[in-house]
Protein backbone atom coordinates (compact mmCIF):
# COMPACT_ATOMS: atom_id res chain seq x y z
CA UNK A 1 0.00 0.00 0.00
CA UNK A 2 1.58 3.41 -1.12
CA UNK A 3 2.06 6.00 1.23
CA UNK A 4 -0.52 8.95 1.85
CA UNK A 5 -0.46 12.11 3.83
CA UNK A 6 -2.94 14.23 5.48
CA UNK A 7 -2.81 18.29 4.20
CA UNK A 8 -5.34 20.70 5.86
CA UNK A 9 -5.44 24.19 4.21
CA UNK A 10 -7.32 27.33 5.54
CA UNK A 11 -8.71 30.59 4.08
CA UNK A 12 -8.06 34.18 4.82
CA UNK A 13 -5.76 35.41 7.91
CA UNK A 14 -5.88 38.16 8.77
CA UNK A 15 -4.67 39.15 12.07
CA UNK A 16 -6.25 42.53 13.19
CA UNK A 17 -8.26 44.39 15.34
CA UNK A 18 -10.28 42.36 17.76
CA UNK A 19 -8.78 38.90 15.94
CA UNK A 20 -5.45 39.46 16.99
CA UNK A 21 -5.81 40.87 20.47
CA UNK A 22 -8.36 37.72 21.45
CA UNK A 23 -5.05 35.25 20.02
CA UNK A 24 -2.46 37.77 21.82
CA UNK A 25 -5.11 37.60 25.51
CA UNK A 26 -6.26 34.10 24.80
CA UNK A 27 -9.55 34.83 24.97
CA UNK A 28 -10.64 32.44 21.94
CA UNK A 29 -11.84 29.39 24.49
CA UNK A 30 -12.24 27.31 20.97
CA UNK A 31 -9.04 27.95 19.20
CA UNK A 32 -7.06 25.66 21.29
CA UNK A 33 -8.85 22.18 19.63
CA UNK A 34 -9.08 23.72 16.75
CA UNK A 35 -4.99 24.95 16.35
CA UNK A 36 -4.62 21.25 18.01
CA UNK A 37 -6.62 19.76 14.64
CA UNK A 38 -4.91 22.06 11.76
CA UNK A 39 -1.20 20.77 13.62
CA UNK A 40 -2.16 17.00 13.66
CA UNK A 41 -1.98 17.24 9.41
CA UNK A 42 1.36 16.18 8.00
CA UNK A 43 1.32 19.40 6.12
CA UNK A 44 -0.88 22.68 7.07
CA UNK A 45 -1.42 25.62 4.52
CA UNK A 46 -3.04 29.15 5.42
CA UNK A 47 -3.62 31.66 3.19
CA UNK A 48 -2.07 34.94 5.02
CA UNK A 49 -4.08 38.16 4.10
CA UNK A 50 -2.07 41.16 5.92
CA UNK A 51 1.14 42.39 5.77
CA UNK A 52 3.19 42.21 9.32
CA UNK A 53 5.16 45.82 9.02
CA UNK A 54 7.22 46.80 11.72
CA UNK A 55 6.79 49.41 14.07
CA UNK A 56 7.41 53.14 12.49
CA UNK A 57 5.79 51.74 9.15
CA UNK A 58 3.62 54.05 6.67
CA UNK A 59 0.41 52.67 4.76
CA UNK A 60 2.24 53.02 1.30
CA UNK A 61 -1.84 52.60 0.38
CA UNK A 62 -3.20 55.64 2.18
CA UNK A 63 -7.03 54.30 0.89
CA UNK A 64 -5.99 51.41 3.81
CA UNK A 65 -8.04 51.53 7.20
CA UNK A 66 -5.29 51.77 9.75
CA UNK A 67 -7.35 48.63 11.94
CA UNK A 68 -6.31 46.43 8.89
CA UNK A 69 -2.53 46.85 10.21
CA UNK A 70 -1.41 42.96 10.78
CA UNK A 71 -0.24 42.27 14.19
CA UNK A 72 3.05 40.67 14.88
CA UNK A 73 2.59 40.06 18.76
CA UNK A 74 -0.40 37.66 16.87
CA UNK A 75 1.88 35.59 14.92
CA UNK A 76 3.20 32.86 17.51
CA UNK A 77 -0.37 32.21 18.90
CA UNK A 78 -1.56 31.50 15.12
CA UNK A 79 1.62 29.57 14.41
CA UNK A 80 0.68 27.46 17.39
CA UNK A 81 -1.78 25.89 14.35
CA UNK A 82 1.32 24.54 12.84
CA UNK A 83 1.21 26.07 9.58
CA UNK A 84 4.20 24.79 7.18
CA UNK A 85 2.96 27.39 4.28
CA UNK A 86 1.85 30.56 4.67
CA UNK A 87 1.05 32.28 0.91
CA UNK A 88 1.35 36.20 0.97
CA UNK A 89 0.07 36.61 -2.61
CA UNK A 90 -2.75 38.50 -1.49
CA UNK A 91 -3.77 42.29 -2.71
CA UNK A 92 -3.27 43.38 0.95
CA UNK A 93 0.33 42.54 1.52
CA UNK A 94 2.41 45.62 -0.08
CA UNK A 95 -0.35 47.52 2.03
CA UNK A 96 2.92 48.69 3.71
CA UNK A 97 5.07 48.94 1.20
CA UNK A 98 8.89 47.51 0.42
CA UNK A 99 9.34 47.80 3.94
CA UNK A 100 6.43 45.99 5.47
CA UNK A 101 6.75 42.81 2.88
CA UNK A 102 10.11 42.24 4.02
CA UNK A 103 8.98 42.67 7.63
CA UNK A 104 6.74 39.98 7.33
CA UNK A 105 8.81 37.61 5.15
CA UNK A 106 11.38 37.96 7.73
CA UNK A 107 8.98 37.34 10.97
CA UNK A 108 8.22 33.93 8.66
CA UNK A 109 11.24 32.69 7.41
CA UNK A 110 12.74 32.92 11.42
CA UNK A 111 10.33 30.69 12.40
CA UNK A 112 10.59 28.06 9.67
CA UNK A 113 7.48 28.42 7.76
CA UNK A 114 7.66 28.78 3.98
CA UNK A 115 6.54 31.24 2.40
CA UNK A 116 4.97 31.53 -0.86
CA UNK A 117 3.38 33.92 -3.42
CA UNK A 118 5.38 37.35 -2.53
CA UNK A 119 8.83 38.21 -2.42
CA UNK A 120 11.00 41.08 -3.64
CA UNK A 121 11.41 40.53 -7.26
CA UNK A 122 8.96 38.76 -9.85
CA UNK A 123 11.22 35.55 -9.53
CA UNK A 124 11.13 35.36 -5.72
CA UNK A 125 7.29 35.87 -5.93
CA UNK A 126 6.78 33.16 -8.08
CA UNK A 127 9.48 30.39 -7.00
CA UNK A 128 7.51 27.56 -5.35
CA UNK A 129 8.19 25.60 -2.45
CA UNK A 130 8.70 21.64 -2.25
CA UNK A 131 7.99 19.76 1.75
CA UNK A 132 8.66 16.14 1.62
CA UNK A 133 6.44 14.11 4.02
CA UNK A 134 6.70 10.17 4.12
CA UNK A 135 8.49 10.12 1.27
CA UNK A 136 6.04 12.06 -0.90
CA UNK A 137 7.26 15.68 -2.54
CA UNK A 138 4.40 18.48 -2.47
CA UNK A 139 5.07 21.57 -4.64
CA UNK A 140 3.11 24.82 -3.49
CA UNK A 141 2.72 28.05 -5.44
CA UNK A 142 0.82 31.41 -4.75
CA UNK A 143 -0.75 34.26 -7.39
CA UNK A 144 -3.06 36.90 -6.88
CA UNK A 145 -4.32 38.97 -10.35
CA UNK A 146 -2.28 41.71 -11.27
CA UNK A 147 -2.65 45.19 -10.48
CA UNK A 148 -0.36 47.57 -8.37
CA UNK A 149 0.43 45.36 -5.05
CA UNK A 150 2.10 42.48 -7.96
CA UNK A 151 5.62 42.36 -8.61
CA UNK A 152 7.55 43.34 -11.53
CA UNK A 153 10.85 41.68 -12.72
CA UNK A 154 13.46 44.07 -10.35
CA UNK A 155 9.79 45.41 -7.92
CA UNK A 156 8.66 43.40 -5.26
CA UNK A 157 4.96 42.54 -4.69
CA UNK A 158 2.79 39.41 -5.04
CA UNK A 159 3.25 36.90 -7.73
CA UNK A 160 0.73 38.03 -10.61
CA UNK A 161 -1.93 35.40 -11.53
CA UNK A 162 -1.09 34.95 -15.07
CA UNK A 163 -1.32 31.34 -16.82
CA UNK A 164 2.33 31.75 -18.02
CA UNK A 165 3.68 32.48 -14.65
CA UNK A 166 1.25 29.66 -12.87
CA UNK A 167 2.77 26.80 -15.65
CA UNK A 168 6.21 28.29 -14.82
CA UNK A 169 5.75 27.18 -10.91
CA UNK A 170 4.54 23.91 -11.68
CA UNK A 171 7.12 23.12 -13.89
CA UNK A 172 9.56 23.94 -11.74
CA UNK A 173 7.80 21.84 -9.22
CA UNK A 174 7.83 18.93 -12.05
CA UNK A 175 11.94 19.78 -12.38
CA UNK A 176 12.56 19.61 -8.53
CA UNK A 177 10.20 16.13 -8.46
CA UNK A 178 7.32 17.14 -6.95
CA UNK A 179 4.48 14.14 -6.69
CA UNK A 180 1.76 16.53 -5.99
CA UNK A 181 1.75 20.20 -7.28
CA UNK A 182 -0.57 22.56 -5.01
CA UNK A 183 -1.53 26.02 -6.78
CA UNK A 184 -3.12 28.76 -4.31
CA UNK A 185 -4.89 31.66 -6.17
CA UNK A 186 -6.64 34.72 -4.21
CA UNK A 187 -8.93 36.01 -6.85
CA UNK A 188 -12.53 36.16 -7.36
CA UNK A 189 -15.52 38.41 -6.54
CA UNK A 190 -15.57 39.59 -3.12
CA UNK A 191 -18.87 38.41 -1.53
CA UNK A 192 -20.14 36.19 -3.96
CA UNK A 193 -21.12 32.92 -3.60
CA UNK A 194 -19.79 31.90 -6.77
CA UNK A 195 -16.88 32.01 -9.22
CA UNK A 196 -16.69 34.38 -12.75
CA UNK A 197 -17.14 32.14 -15.84
CA UNK A 198 -13.66 33.57 -16.80
CA UNK A 199 -11.99 32.03 -13.05
CA UNK A 200 -14.01 28.78 -14.00
CA UNK A 201 -11.80 28.69 -17.35
CA UNK A 202 -8.74 29.80 -16.03
CA UNK A 203 -9.24 27.09 -13.03
CA UNK A 204 -9.95 24.22 -16.42
CA UNK A 205 -6.29 25.72 -17.90
CA UNK A 206 -4.77 25.39 -14.77
CA UNK A 207 -5.44 22.16 -14.09
CA UNK A 208 -4.86 20.81 -17.57
CA UNK A 209 -1.41 22.24 -16.74
CA UNK A 210 -0.65 19.90 -13.87
CA UNK A 211 -2.02 21.49 -10.77
CA UNK A 212 -3.43 18.36 -8.56
CA UNK A 213 -5.02 21.12 -6.26
CA UNK A 214 -6.61 24.40 -6.62
CA UNK A 215 -7.01 26.43 -3.17
CA UNK A 216 -9.01 29.46 -3.84
CA UNK A 217 -9.37 32.68 -1.29
CA UNK A 218 -10.61 36.42 -1.44
CA UNK A 219 -14.36 36.17 -1.68
CA UNK A 220 -14.80 36.55 2.04
CA UNK A 221 -17.13 33.76 1.81
CA UNK A 222 -17.63 29.95 0.90
CA UNK A 223 -17.87 29.21 -2.67
CA UNK A 224 -17.72 25.68 -4.19
CA UNK A 225 -15.95 23.23 -5.18
CA UNK A 226 -15.64 21.17 -8.40
CA UNK A 227 -13.36 18.99 -10.36
CA UNK A 228 -11.53 19.36 -13.52
CA UNK A 229 -10.58 16.21 -14.65
CA UNK A 230 -8.78 14.65 -11.70
CA UNK A 231 -8.25 18.06 -10.15
CA UNK A 232 -10.37 19.56 -6.69
CA UNK A 233 -10.75 23.24 -7.47
CA UNK A 234 -11.94 25.19 -4.14
CA UNK A 235 -13.06 27.84 -5.22
CA UNK A 236 -13.30 29.96 -1.95
CA UNK A 237 -12.75 28.75 1.81
CA UNK A 238 -14.21 31.88 3.12
CA UNK A 239 -12.57 33.77 6.38
CA UNK A 240 -10.22 31.68 8.81
CA UNK A 241 -9.39 34.60 10.92
CA UNK A 242 -11.07 37.78 10.53
CA UNK A 243 -12.38 40.84 12.79
CA UNK A 244 -15.71 40.98 10.15
CA UNK A 245 -15.91 44.77 11.65
CA UNK A 246 -12.61 46.26 10.74
CA UNK A 247 -11.96 48.78 7.98
CA UNK A 248 -13.67 52.18 7.67
CA UNK A 249 -17.29 50.84 6.48
CA UNK A 250 -19.49 48.45 7.74
CA UNK A 251 -18.93 45.74 5.52
CA UNK A 252 -23.29 45.50 5.24
CA UNK A 253 -23.43 42.17 5.09
CA UNK A 254 -24.88 39.46 6.51
CA UNK A 255 -22.59 38.70 8.95
CA UNK A 256 -23.47 34.72 9.32
CA UNK A 257 -21.91 34.82 5.50
CA UNK A 258 -18.50 36.57 6.78
CA UNK A 259 -18.55 34.22 9.54
CA UNK A 260 -18.96 30.84 7.62
CA UNK A 261 -15.87 28.93 6.40
CA UNK A 262 -14.34 25.78 5.82
CA UNK A 263 -11.00 23.67 5.77
CA UNK A 264 -9.77 21.28 3.08
CA UNK A 265 -8.81 18.09 4.21
CA UNK A 266 -7.34 16.23 1.35
CA UNK A 267 -5.35 12.98 1.30
CA UNK A 268 -2.25 13.13 -0.91
CA UNK A 269 0.12 10.63 -2.56
CA UNK A 270 2.27 9.68 -5.48
CA UNK A 271 -0.29 9.74 -7.67
CA UNK A 272 -1.69 12.87 -6.79
CA UNK A 273 -4.93 14.34 -4.41
CA UNK A 274 -6.77 11.10 -3.72
CA UNK A 275 -9.70 11.98 -1.23
CA UNK A 276 -10.75 15.62 -0.46
CA UNK A 277 -13.24 16.87 1.77
CA UNK A 278 -14.81 20.26 3.23
CA UNK A 279 -14.89 20.61 7.19
CA UNK A 280 -17.49 23.67 8.23
CA UNK A 281 -15.81 25.96 10.02
CA UNK A 282 -17.37 29.09 11.77
CA UNK A 283 -15.77 32.58 12.97
CA UNK A 284 -16.17 32.53 17.00
CA UNK A 285 -17.44 36.58 18.32
CA UNK A 286 -13.45 37.43 17.88
CA UNK A 287 -13.35 36.35 14.63
CA UNK A 288 -10.95 33.17 14.96
CA UNK A 289 -11.96 30.47 12.77
CA UNK A 290 -13.16 26.97 14.97
CA UNK A 291 -14.44 23.70 13.68
CA UNK A 292 -18.41 24.02 13.44
CA UNK A 293 -20.72 21.61 15.38
CA UNK A 294 -24.13 20.97 16.03
CA UNK A 295 -26.47 22.82 14.30
CA UNK A 296 -23.99 25.16 12.32
CA UNK A 297 -21.92 22.44 10.96
CA UNK A 298 -25.07 21.32 9.73
CA UNK A 299 -26.15 24.90 8.18
CA UNK A 300 -22.41 25.63 6.66
CA UNK A 301 -22.02 22.03 5.00
CA UNK A 302 -25.66 22.60 3.71
CA UNK A 303 -24.18 25.97 1.81
CA UNK A 304 -21.05 24.17 0.79
CA UNK A 305 -22.98 21.61 -0.98
CA UNK A 306 -25.58 24.38 -2.43
CA UNK A 307 -22.88 26.94 -3.41
CA UNK A 308 -20.95 23.59 -5.55
CA UNK A 309 -24.39 21.87 -7.21
CA UNK A 310 -25.20 25.79 -8.64
CA UNK A 311 -21.90 26.83 -9.57
CA UNK A 312 -22.63 26.57 -13.44
CA UNK A 313 -25.65 28.64 -13.33
CA UNK A 314 -24.03 30.97 -10.53
CA UNK A 315 -21.10 31.55 -12.96
CA UNK A 316 -23.62 32.59 -15.35
CA UNK A 317 -25.35 35.23 -13.27
CA UNK A 318 -22.84 35.97 -11.05
CA UNK A 319 -22.26 39.99 -11.89
CA UNK A 320 -26.09 40.24 -11.53
CA UNK A 321 -25.83 38.18 -8.00
CA UNK A 322 -22.43 39.96 -7.26
CA UNK A 323 -22.86 43.57 -8.42
CA UNK A 324 -26.63 43.80 -6.24
CA UNK A 325 -24.23 42.93 -3.10
CA UNK A 326 -21.02 45.14 -3.67
CA UNK A 327 -21.86 48.41 -5.85
CA UNK A 328 -24.28 49.69 -2.59
CA UNK A 329 -21.20 48.97 -0.53
CA UNK A 330 -18.51 50.25 -2.60
CA UNK A 331 -20.38 53.82 -3.02
CA UNK A 332 -20.84 53.84 1.13
CA UNK A 333 -16.95 53.29 0.90
CA UNK A 334 -16.96 56.47 -1.60
CA UNK A 335 -18.77 58.80 0.79
CA UNK A 336 -16.47 58.16 3.26
CA UNK A 337 -13.54 59.25 0.98
CA UNK A 338 -15.35 61.80 -0.19
CA UNK A 339 -15.32 63.09 3.36
CA UNK A 340 -12.55 62.18 4.63
CA UNK A 341 -10.01 62.89 2.00
CA UNK A 342 -11.90 65.60 -0.59
CA UNK A 343 -12.68 64.82 -4.17
CA UNK A 344 -9.40 64.27 -5.44
CA UNK A 345 -8.95 61.61 -3.58
CA UNK A 346 -11.99 59.92 -4.72
CA UNK A 347 -11.10 61.03 -8.49
CA UNK A 348 -8.12 59.63 -7.53
CA UNK A 349 -9.45 56.42 -7.47
CA UNK A 350 -10.82 55.88 -10.84
CA UNK A 351 -7.71 55.32 -12.00
CA UNK A 352 -7.95 51.43 -10.59
CA UNK A 353 -11.48 50.59 -12.11
CA UNK A 354 -11.24 47.69 -14.11
CA UNK A 355 -13.45 45.69 -16.67
CA UNK A 356 -14.74 43.90 -13.82
CA UNK A 357 -15.88 46.44 -11.81
CA UNK A 358 -17.89 47.64 -14.97
CA UNK A 359 -19.78 44.17 -15.09
CA UNK A 360 -20.78 44.43 -11.52
CA UNK A 361 -22.45 48.05 -12.09
CA UNK A 362 -24.29 47.08 -15.27
CA UNK A 363 -25.16 43.50 -12.60
CA UNK A 364 -25.97 46.02 -10.17
CA UNK A 365 -28.75 48.12 -12.54
CA UNK A 366 -29.94 45.07 -14.23
CA UNK A 367 -30.40 43.36 -10.74
CA UNK A 368 -32.18 46.61 -9.67
CA UNK A 369 -34.23 46.81 -12.48
CA UNK A 370 -35.85 43.54 -12.39
CA UNK A 371 -36.64 43.29 -8.44
CA UNK A 372 -38.30 47.10 -9.15
CA UNK A 373 -40.33 45.28 -12.11
CA UNK A 374 -41.06 42.07 -9.86
CA UNK A 375 -42.27 44.70 -6.74
CA UNK A 376 -44.48 46.49 -9.56
CA UNK A 377 -45.58 42.74 -10.74
CA UNK A 378 -46.61 41.52 -7.56
CA UNK A 379 -48.61 45.10 -6.22
CA UNK A 380 -50.56 44.52 -9.85
CA UNK A 381 -51.54 41.29 -8.67
CA UNK A 382 -52.80 42.30 -5.32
Amino acid sequence: MSASVTLRAVGDVALIARAAEALVAGRSTEWDETARVLASADLTFANFEMALPGAGAVRARPDVSPDLMGVAAALDPFLEAGIDVAALATNHIMDWGQDGLADTLALFRKRRVAVVGAGLSLDEAIEPVILARSGIRIGVAAFTPAQSWTAGPTTPGAAPLELEHVERALNLMEERGADVRIISLHWGLEMSSYPTPSDRELASRIAESGADLILGHHPHVIQGMERFGSTPVVYSMGNFIFDIDAGRIEHGFDPEDLRSACMVEATLSVDGVTDVRLVPVRLDEHGIGCIATGEAARRIDGRIRECSEAIEAGAAAVWEHAGTRLVGHKLKVMRAALQDNGPLYVLSGLRRVRPRHLKLLWGFVVGRFRRQRRCDSGKAGD
